[in-house]
């Protein structure tokens, strides 16, 4: 089940005066026509990667970058995963292997897209994040995500996948489709118990 968040539709401002009207927008909304990938190509190549390898974080690892290669630079600023981990109060996400800027490194499963994908354990496609009740503006550039929960056979959250883009409406169903293919193949190869520690508290900041 996907959850998709969209802003009503608003027109653009003019440009200013002597403004290349050309000129790239960076919060332009980007055709969904067409998938941003070629996700049988980037899920032959993730599961080469993962054929032999058990450990969560070395396989997210390698996924979090092959789907940042396989995005142009200009689609997405930030594509990595976060772990489902328990305190001695609660359990929330834990920052794991992502490409991009530093991240926010604990989030309750209260707070947020990637808050919610756990606690729904649904994928949250928002095209603007600034509409989104509760956003983490952990980079100032982002204007759209996809976060897909990374369920067990068993429906047993573990983690999610977290892409961010500087554009608005950037992912599409077809997206969304695979990339839960991909996070099904990485919970299959993956033996979650090495994550199944308990961390020490500390304080949590965005």
């Amino acid at each position: 089940t996907t959850t998709t968040a969209s802003p009503p539709p608003s027109p653009p401002p003019p440009a200013p005066a002597g403004a290349d009207a050309s000129a790239p927008n960076t919060k332009r909304k980007r055709s969904r026509s067409s998938p941003l990938a070629d996700y049988s190509s980037l899920y032959d190549e993730c599961s080469s990667l993962i054929a032999s390898e058990s450990d969560p974080v070395v396989n997210a690892a390698n996924v979090s970058s092959a789907i940042y290669q396989a995005y142009t630079s200009s689609v997405t600023n930030w594509v990595g995963f976060y772990f489902a981990r328990r305190t001695p109060s609660q359990t929330l996400l834990v920052l794991g292997p992502f490409q991009g800027k530093p991240a926010c490194k604990r989030i309750p499963y209260s707070e947020g897209v990637c808050g919610a994908a756990a606690r729904t354990k649904q994928v949250q496609r928002v095209d603007d994040v600034h509409s989104f009740p509760g956003h983490i503006a952990c980079d100032g550039a982002s204007n759209s995500e996809v976060v897909v929960p990374l369920l067990t056979g068993g429906g047993e959250l573990v983690g999610v996948l977290d892409i961010d883009s500087p554009h608005l409406s950037t992912f599409s169903a077809a997206d969304v489709e695979g990339l839960s293919k991909i996070a099904r193949l990485l919970v299959e190869k993956c033996d979650w118990s090495l994550l199944a520690g308990e961390l020490p508290e500390t304080e949590i900041t965005h």
